[in-house]
């Protein structure tokens, strides 16, 4: 509340005293959603802004907003839009006060039913466009809409896809506009239209809400400039680099008139959100205990830099590694990342002692539409150490190593969200090459793809995850013990990070080949939805195999594999994830690790 207060004094003057009582922010206790939603609590709070109040939320947005929960209403619209509930409504949000003066959010939908894709029409107006463009428009359009299922990301798939292919045919000043037409009670028609665009040129582009944010982060994302023509496809394009960053909860535009005639303005409005991160992680399984932890901030400073550290610590490893990653690094548009890390592995019972320290530089950036290219450099030096009763195998790797690196990798993404994708895949192809400069001249080539699709319903979400790795060294040469190959416990669940593959001394030291295959899926649980839980079977088999430097080794050819169920919830004391496996088929010498278990939080 405020309160004015005038005091008078002397000289007929007087005091003007303004008194503020602030009282206590309103916070968001629970939310809720009712009515026709299909959707679980637990993805409907993915998609809004607001959140519930806990004390492990440092920087949130739980405190009761008016301004909030409309543009949240919003959001939901278009989530459900995006799903194929073309006539959501949103038909009420409010806030209720509960008998400990709590705040309750809740929001009423009435989701409709599915609409599926119609009819499709192209009409060209004030265009000149020869037939056989207009036909690869039409094949274009009708290669994406064979998906009949209705989704606002498919038209703006049709409009980005025809612009871009106008492009590359040298029409200029056109506009393509997607329309929408309700031809029944569940088809939706599609009418593309091209339009002669009158040539207007950008005056300003105008950011708004970034309090945190260096302009200079938004405006690298941008592809049009002040100056330029205005293309609605490149501003569209835009728009969606900035929303990519994940730097923040909102990004809108606008397109107005300018002071200057025949000019746009271009305003851009944009949210802050959090964007740090804190973590920690604890294992167990046969070989003892496991601790993770890592701190993140992916806006360092507001310059869109990424900092990482990360620490392990178990019975046999300490490593801590610090990573850097600058998306445009000097305005190149090109992606700047290096790293240092050390590592200490001791292994008292097999007499020996690995010490690791090495530093990699890369960068990365876009050859062609969701293709990726990233060439990267690296240093390392070992030192094996034999600290005990040792084989003699053990012992005839002792001795310093130098190792200079020089690798590049080939991204080919198509899934359709970085973030929960649900549908698409993401493929890669990888080598790092120690040159000849290196004490032990290797070459490590690695393959993967994983594939998202819904399954039953949008509630079973699927995913197929498979990798093939090899490292071979040069020069008669045998790899040594840091280059040689691990199976994480992302790949294959249930085993320790050094708990599979070929064994000396009771030790395990890795292999020459590596291959996995881990099946996933979400499904839908009975935890109740205010703990927002989702949980996840899977299924992981492979193998780590191949020794060079010895036939006397065990090289152990039993295919692994492990099924369990994860868990990630958020609880009154903070985001939780556990994970418990089971081995369905292994080795005498492997070992496992049943459990894993994380917390976290954002700052």
């Amino acid at each position: 509340s405020i309160n004015p207060e005038v005091i008078k004094v002397d000289n007929n003057q007087v005091n003007l005293i303004i008194n503020i009582d602030k009282k206590e922010i309103s916070k968001i206790k629970n939310i809720y959603f009712i009515g026709n939603k299909f959707f679980s609590n637990s993805q409907l709070m993915d998609v809004i802004t607001s959140s519930e109040d806990g004390w492990w939320k440092f920087f949130s947005n739980s405190a009761l907003s008016e301004q909030r929960i409309e543009n949240d209403k919003q959001l939901l619209k278009e989530f459900y839009k995006s799903k194929s509930f073309y006539d959501v409504q949103i038909e009420s949000a409010f806030a209720s006060v509960d008998k400990n003066n709590n705040f309750n959010l809740t929001f009423s939908i009435n989701s409709g039913k599915k609409y599926k894709f119609g009819d499709y029409e192209l009409k060209v107006s004030g265009l000149t466009i020869k037939d056989t463009d207009v036909n690869e428009i039409k094949l274009i359009s009708n290669k994406l809409l064979k998906n009949d299922l209705y989704s606002p990301v498919t038209t703006n798939k049709i409009n980005k896809q025809v612009s871009d292919f106008l492009e590359s045919k040298r029409y200029s000043n056109f506009e393509v506009n997607i329309q929408e037409v309700k031809a029944s009670e569940d088809k939706i028609n599609i009418i593309v239209q091209l339009n002669d665009l009158q040539k207007s040129l950008l005056n300003k582009i105008n950011i708004q809400g970034n309090t945190i944010t260096d302009e200079k982060v938004i405006r690298d994302n941008l592809i049009i400039s002040e100056g330029d023509q205005l293309n609605f496809s490149k501003v569209k394009k835009s728009i969606d680099n900035v929303k990519s960053r994940q730097l923040f909860s909102k990004v809108d535009y606008k397109i107005e008139d300018s002071e200057k005639r025949n000019f746009k303005d271009l305003n851009l409005f944009v949210k802050e959100q959090a964007t740090g991160s804190i973590s920690a992680g604890v294992g167990y399984g046969t070989n003892g205990g496991l601790f993770e932890a890592s701190v993140n901030e992916r806006n360092f400073l507001g310059q869109g830099i990424n900092l990482n550290f990360t620490g392990r610590l178990s019975s046999e490893t300490v490593r801590g590694e610090l990573s850097y990653i600058n998306p445009n690094f000097q305005n190149s548009n090109k992606e700047l990342a290096a790293s240092l890390f050390s590592e200490v592995d001791d292994y008292q019972n097999s007499g020996y002692q690995n010490k690791r320290t090495g530093t990699k530089f890369a960068t990365k950036y876009e050859i062609y539409e969701d293709i990726f290219f990233r060439p990267n450099i690296g240093v390392q030096f070992d030192k094996l150490e034999i600290t005990g009763n040792a084989s003699n195998l053990l012992r005839s790797r002792q001795g310093d190593f130098l190792t200079t690196s020089l690798g590049y990798n080939f991204l080919f993404d198509q899934r359709d969200s970085r973030f929960n994708p649900t549908s698409g895949s993401v493929i890669y192809f990888d080598q790092n090459i120690a040159t000849f400069f290196s004490d032990i001249p290797t070459i490590h080539t690695g393959i993967g793809a994983t594939f998202y699709k819904e399954l039953f319903s949008d509630k079973f979400i699927g995913s197929a995850k498979a990798r093939l790795t090899n490292v071979t060294a040069f020069n008669d040469k045998d790899v040594k013990l840091s280059d040689r190959i691990f199976a994480s416990p992302s790949d294959l669940r249930g085993f320790e990070l050094r708990g599979v593959g070929p064994v000396d001394s009771g030790d395990h030291i890795g292999g020459n080949n590596l291959a996995t295959l881990s099946l996933k899926s979400t499904f839908p649980n009975p935890i109740p939805e205010n703990l927002r839980a989702n949980t996840f079977l899977f299924l992981d088999m492979g193998n780590v195999w191949g020794v060079d430097y010895s036939n006397l080794i065990s090289d152990n050819s039993k295919l692994r594999a492990s099924t369990g169920i994860a868990l990630d919830l958020m609880s009154p004391i903070g985001p939780l994830s556990f994970t418990y496996s089971i081995p369905l088929s292994k080795s005498s010498t492997d070992k496992e690790q049943n459990f894993l278990f994380n917390i976290g939080s954002s700052f």
